[in-house]
């Protein structure tokens, strides 16, 4: 409770107007009950209306705490966090595909670069609603989408990739990270890159500021390829096998927003919980009084 606080705490301000309109009901009553001092009390109950049911709890006593306790609930009481919603939302994602002619071995069934389009719409399925953009590279780095919600256009998209539309022959991994990460930083949001690739023969010099992860796209039991694994090393990114599962996209996405939370600032995932809606059952039980035959201020 050492962290309790109000979320809106100018609704306290209310206590105020309220407090003084109950104790002008309260004065109201205070004089008419002046009269037992002055009437016989066999006969005043027969003179006042509800005198025989006045009690020490009273409907302007429920008054007031029913008054109380909607400014508090209004005023947002909190002393605890929960992770927010909208992580996934704010955690972007841009994923770097080598399309060469390497990709259409069929060491791999259907072919590689068919297998890592299967994959890619997998990391989008899991991700649904997440921020994700595609860009391809060869012998030359191209965006296809900068980042987006709609995972329907990357898939359209990625139908359409084939080394045959790519206009150089080649391995430039290190444009494909440094236009993926170009183009997470104007979006304004955080984020990761993932690669997917068969083999690098480029050498990265420069690593993206970003977290990577990299997809080798090579048969189940076959050994990394070496220049995917130096690349990895140079960049410090997290080398991850394919699987004939959904195992390595699964592994992939929980990566992904576990690096977010790291890089994010502390607490930029979380938000303070309102507290407000617990006294809720409180104030339906308080007004069920009024339905009370009877029940009246006076």
């Amino acid at each position: 409770m050492a962290e309790f606080h109000f979320l809106r705490p100018l609704w306290l301000v209310a206590l105020l107007p309220l407090g003084a309109l109950w104790w002008g009901i309260w004065r109201h009553q205070a004089t008419l009950d002046d009269w037992a001092a002055l009437i016989d009390r066999k006969l005043l109950p027969h003179l006042l209306v509800g005198g025989e049911e006045r009690r020490l709890v009273r409907p302007v006593h429920l008054l007031l705490a029913v008054w109380v306790t909607s400014v508090f609930a209004l005023a947002g009481p909190a002393w605890q966090k929960e992770r927010s919603p909208f992580l996934s939302d704010e955690a972007g994602l841009m994923i770097v595909l080598k399309v060469s002619e390497s990709m259409n071995s069929a060491d791999v069934q259907p072919s590689r670069l068919e297998r890592a389009r299967l994959k890619i719409r997998d990391v989008l399925e899991t991700r649904r609603g997440g921020e994700a953009g595609l860009v391809v590279y060869s012998g030359s780095a191209h965006l296809v989408m900068p980042l987006t919600r709609d995972e329907r256009i990357i898939n359209t998209m990625l139908e359409e990739l084939d080394s045959d539309v790519m206009p150089v022959e080649g391995d430039k991994l290190s444009d494909g990270l440094e236009l993926a990460e170009q183009m997470i930083l104007q979006s304004g949001l955080s984020g990761s890159i993932l690669v997917v690739a068969d083999s690098s023969a480029d050498t990265v010099t420069t690593p993206p500021a970003l977290p990577v992860q990299i997809l080798a796209i090579q048969p189940v039991n076959a050994t990394v390829d070496a220049g995917l694994a130096r690349a990895a090393d140079t960049v410090g990114a997290a080398l991850v096998r394919m699987t004939n599962d959904r195992g390595d996209t699964d592994q992939i996405v929980r990566r992904a927003e576990t690096r977010h939370r790291d890089v994010s600032e502390p607490g930029q995932d979380e938000k303070w919980k309102d507290g407000g809606y617990l006294l809720l059952p409180l104030l339906a039980a308080g007004m069920l009084v009024w339905f009370r035959k009877g029940w009246e201020l006076t």
